[in-house]
C-alpha cells in the first residue's frame, strides 16, 4: 500500500517506476506544482507515447529519471493516485 503524501499524491519510487516499465509507459512528462511552502514539488506523468509538447519529458529509461528516484530534502517528485495501478 502506498503512503500518500499530498492530496492523493504519493512520492514517486522503484515499485512505481517498475510497474509503469511494466505497464508499457515509455515517457515520464514532469510537470511543476504550484504548492505554498518551502518545498518545490513536481508531478509525473506516465505517457506510453512521446507526448507532443512540454520541455520536462524523458525516455522511462534514461538516468534522468533514475535520479529522480534519489531521495531530496526540498524537492518531491511526486505522482497522482490515477496513474497508480490499483491492487485489490
Amino acid at each position: 500500500m502506498k503512503k500518500e503524501t499530498i492530496a492523493g499524491y504519493v512520492e514517486f519510487d522503484a515499485i512505481i517506476l517498475k510497474d509503469w516499465i511494466a505497464n508499457g509507459v515509455n515517457y515520464i512528462k514532469l510537470v511543476n506544482l504550484n504548492l505554498r511552502g518551502s518545498i518545490e514539488a513536481f508531478e509525473l506523468i506516465p505517457n506510453s507515447e512521446m507526448p507532443e509538447t512540454g520541455d520536462l519529458i524523458h525516455h522511462i529509461h534514461s538516468e534522468d529519471v533514475e535520479d529522480l528516484l534519489e531521495k531530496m530534502e526540498k524537492i518531491k517528485f511526486l505522482v497522482h493516485e490515477i496513474y497508480l495501478e490499483e491492487t485489490e
